[in-house]
């Protein structure tokens, strides 16, 4: 077994956040996680271009394309060649009309290519940071604890109970989309103040409907604007901060009443970062006293730093979080009335052929979660029609956020459900037709094995209990124990084999011990 080198070679992220450039240098270790050994910010201005006008100005690219060659300087020094180097840019940033003029941009200036965070990214590592912090304090673990994310563009909600995610959400209304909602207005103005609150209040409003019914024992806020004041506010213990209703709301009036230059000055921060410091806050307070919290727990460190240095890492996915992606995928399952337990009996038989099959298929870990995700919701198009149940659950599927997908594995597990049943992929297929040869061939590969899963539970009556695969020449048998006549079985699957036969070159046949 080779060891891991004690010291790592150094590696890079640079992220395009909504206010701000910023540059991580470090090692990781499997062992030690990531030592950070560099770390650079400089201000610009995306969210306010995005939120005031739909579009980023020229000045913010040449901005962008002036302070990435400074980066990449410094990149040099630490003799890091570009393959050591990753690209991302906030989620917020598709919502620009020219954002992929941007993006062109960024690759140009850097030679890199961009990868956008989309709301399932941002949500992922939103958790991940929640999570850290539920094992650092067994208190917040224990109980049942509610979390929220006030960001630049969206808000987003993650539920606890008892150390598991038990619900979460996602909310349209942010820091930045609400302050330029009324940009136009004098900021000191009663109508500027009241329509800044009307904002607030809507994304209050929704979380408050949405979590009414649930017993809230700890109310955890994560943003890189509270995060920042919050040891202005209290002293840190175990990682976090608590901080009183009362001091929140005496500390945030202070706050509203300064002018610009006094707010970067009390603050030590860039004039980009520093606009999203008030309504940021007013939106905590607003939501601390609508569930009726005295105190909120905030993290302690530095949001987007510490996001950067996750993907640096590329933290695995754990079994944890892969189940409450499932559980997750079955509550969307639930809204449209699927059949449970045939859903979950297809997901532990695609897991199982993926597993036991990745000599054949060879395709990343990752994709496991996608396949047992779309047999998880391979039908829930049948809430609006069985007749071509297939293509109602492609469009549903794509319109709905499935907590812990990004939007590209979400758009697999779409593209998944619409090609379960004997309808094959097609080069002129929406959709489909937009993936490059590489996914094609993904939703090839990982189709055959859905098929076959749910082939296997073709009665929805849970016949087959277990199988054992036998590969042997060109046959793969499928061996199902206690299952004396398999015929409704065998038909289904001489019905819905064909990608599999074409994809792996193995007849299937179903057989006894």
């Amino acid at each position: 077994m080779n060891e891991l080198p004690a010291n790592p070679a150094e590696q890079a992220v640079i992220y395009v956040g909504a206010a701000s450039l910023s540059m991580v240098i470090g090692t990781k270790n499997v062992a030690k996680g990531f030592h950070e050994v560099e770390h650079l910010d400089r201000p610009l201005p995306i969210a306010r271009d995005i939120f005031r006008s739909g579009t980023l100005t020229r000045s913010t690219m040449e901005q962008a394309a002036g302070i990435l060659r400074d980066f990449l300087r410094t990149a040099r020094e630490y003799s890091l060649p570009l393959e050591a180097i990753r690209l991302y840019t906030t989620n917020i940033l598709s919502e620009a009309t020219n954002h992929e003029i941007f993006l062109n941009r960024l690759q140009v200036t850097t030679g890199l290519s961009a990868r956008l965070i989309d709301d399932g990214d941002m949500t992922r590592l939103v958790y991940q940071i929640a999570r850290r912090l539920l094992e650092k304090n067994p208190k917040l673990a224990e109980g049942h604890t509610f979390v929220s994310h006030i960001g630049p563009g969206n808000t987003r909600a993650l539920y606890f109970k008892q150390g598991r995610l038990a619900a979460y959400s996602n909310y349209r209304l942010g820091i930045f989309r609400a302050r330029e909602a009324v940009a136009g207005m004098d900021s000191e103005s009663p109508q500027h103040l009241s329509h800044l609150e009307e904002q607030i209040r809507g994304v209050v409003d929704h979380l408050a409907q949405d979590y009414a019914g649930y017993k809230m024992d700890h109310h955890v806020a994560i943003g890189a604007e509270i995060q920042s004041v919050a040891e202005q506010l209290a002293t840190p213990k175990l990682g976090v901060f608590r901080i009183n209703e009362d001091d929140l709301e005496v500390f945030t009036e202070k706050l509203a009443a300064l002018s610009p230059d006094e707010l970067v000055r009390r603050l030590h921060m860039h004039y980009t970062g520093g606009e999203g410091i008030v309504p940021a806050l007013q939106t905590n307070l607003a939501l601390a006293r609508r569930f009726g919290d005295k105190t909120m727990w905030v993290p302690q460190g530095d949001f987007q730093r510490e996001l950067m240095q996750d993907l640096v890492t590329s933290r695995p996915r754990t079994a944890t979080f892969q189940e409450e992606v499932m559980q997750a995928a079955g509550e969307v399952g639930a809204r449209y009335k699927t059949d449970r337990k045939h859903a979950e009996h297809v997901a532990n038989f695609a897991q199982q052929l993926f597993r036991e099959l990745q000599h054949l298929h060879t395709l990343e870990p990752r994709y496991e979660l996608v396949l047992r995700v779309a047999a998880m919701l391979h039908e829930v198009g049948m809430f609006i029609s069985p007749r071509e149940h297939h293509k109602h659950s492609l469009y549903i599927l794509l319109q709905t956020e499935i907590f812990g997908l990004s939007t590209s594995e979400r758009e697999l597990v779409a593209l998944l459900a619409r090609y379960h049943r004997r309808y094959n992929p097609e080069r002129n297929h929406p959709h489909f037709s937009d993936l490059s040869r590489e996914e094609r061939m993904v939703v090839f590969k990982l189709a055959a094995l859905l098929r076959i899963a749910d082939a296997l539970d073709r009665s929805h009556a849970q016949r087959i209990k277990t199988i054992q695969l036998r590969p042997e020449g060109s046959r793969l048998t499928i061996v199902t124990p206690g299952i004396e006549d398999t015929t409704i079985e065998q038909i289904a699957i001489n019905s819905k084999s064909d990608i599999f036969r074409e994809i792996y070159g193995f007849d299937i046949v179903l057989a006894q011990p």
